[in-house]
């Protein structure tokens, strides 16, 4: 628009300067006057270019702008990698299926003390990374990615495209009434009445519902007692997370108050899903690190375990209840075989009639404690922990409930089986 205006100027200005006589002592200022004029032009056009276009290819869709985009867009997620080629490896297959966003679900660096080792691997899709922080974020490692990322504090959210993305800690304070919890209840509260949000995805790194080697995640796990019926509540879709090296993925779940390590689930079906009540857990820690072997173990509200093969997850978002009334994501855990073969794929179908009203929150249970997996045998126990204990300095201490068990029998990669 501005330089528009300014070329009208110039057009007005030769005009003048053809109808005076050339040889006039005036003619000079004038001439001088167009040179002026015509670099503004320039600059004006140049300056008005690369803002369209860093705002085009860069910049996240605004909520005010997101109904006149494109919907179909797609993000990766994995946790639990290392400074390894295995992850080098997760990281070129990735690239292949150019998301434009990738969670990382915590635990980056196993067997060094500084972050650059694992940036380094990162650096192709560094600026599309967004990370929850692991139990293995400490000391210089923690300050280091949260000054390259930007971060001021652990938990925060963002959005894209139709999507709301909540990040959460498990290593700073999450009890009701804390910091983050505020935070997060606010949060998840806007991006429900977001007429643009389709989608609410909600990251972290310790497993809240999940299988390890012999025991299923304590019932007493507070930090399930306090965000699950909030997950309810606000309607969220999936729940990220990492801390096992393995991948596993819930059904469709609801919070059962009478006893919380027992879920209920809200829909049988086993990869399609229409309007769902209910939230999907999917750990996917298989990026790198040594592979957590479940020996059989599966949790009865679990369709899938997968704990031979590293790899990763992609998510697929197409259309918008804004535009034609229905949208669709579409999961898919891609092995790192060499082959990129299909290990899971699930598919979710929401239209405008899910859109119902939030319901209220459920009382908060009593705490329990509830045992799946069966008594342990110790006679039979070959599992271990990491070299470090899982250990976290008080710059990233762990508040949650730990379950550190795993088959060490089953541990693949390249001496680095701590989770």
């Amino acid at each position: 628009m501005t330089a528009n205006i300014v070329k009208i100027g110039l057009l007005v200005l030769l005009k003048g300067i053809s109808e005076r006589n050339m040889s006039s002592p005036t003619i000079f200022p004038s001439v001088f006057l167009l040179i002026i004029v015509a670099a503004m032009v320039i600059l004006s056009t140049s300056i008005e270019g690369v803002t369209n276009e860093d705002h085009s290819v860069y910049a996240s869709p605004s909520p005010s702008s997101t109904a006149t985009l494109s919907s179909d867009f797609n993000f990766g997620a994995v946790g639990d990698t290392n400074c390894n080629t295995i992850t080098e490896s997760i990281v070129e297959n990735i690239q292949t299926k150019a998301p434009e966003i990738v969670l990382g679900l915590g635990d980056y660096i196993y067997n060094d003390d500084k972050a650059m080792c694992w940036l380094e691997i990162v650096e192709p899709i560094d600026n599309i990374m967004k990370i929850a922080i692991g139990n293995h974020e400490t000391g210089t490692i923690l300050t280091e990615l949260m000054e390259h990322y930007g971060l001021t504090r652990q938990y925060y959210s963002f959005d894209y495209q139709n999507v709301h993305f909540t990040v959460m800690s498990d290593y700073v304070s999450y009890e009701i009434d804390s910091e983050q919890y505020i935070f997060v209840k606010d949060d998840l509260a806007k991006a429900a009445v977001n007429p643009n949000v389709d989608w609410i995805v909600v990251s972290h790194h310790n497993q809240k519902y999940a299988s390890s080697k012999y025991h299923e995640i304590p019932a007493g796990n507070e930090w399930n007692n306090i965000y699950h019926p909030l997950f309810e509540q606000y309607n969220i879709d999936l729940v990220l997370q990492g801390h096992q090296h393995n991948y596993q993925r819930t059904y469709p779940i609801k919070y059962n108050s009478d006893s919380p390590a027992n879920p209920i689930i809200a829909d049988k079906n086993t990869n399609n899903y229409t309007n769902p009540e209910g939230q999907i857990y999917l750990t996917v820690g298989t990026g790198g690190a040594g592979l957590h072997g479940l020996n059989g173990n599966k949790a009865p509200y679990l369709i899938t375990t997968e704990d031979q093969e590293h790899g990763f997850l992609n998510i697929d978002v197409t259309g918008s209840n804004n535009n034609s009334g229905t949208t669709m994501l579409v999961g898919t855990f891609y092995s790192n075989d060499g082959s990129g073969e299909i290990t899971d794929k699930f598919t979710i179908t929401k239209s405008v009639e899910s859109d119902l009203s939030l319901p209220l929150r459920p009382d908060l249970p009593v705490e329990e404690e509830v045992d799946i997996g069966g008594e342990q045998d110790d006679s039979t126990d070959t599992s271990s922990t990491d070299d470090d204990g899982d250990s976290s300095d008080s710059s990233n201490s762990d508040t949650g409930d730990s379950d550190d068990s795993f088959d060490s029998s089953g541990d693949s990669g390249e001496g680095d089986g701590g989770e």
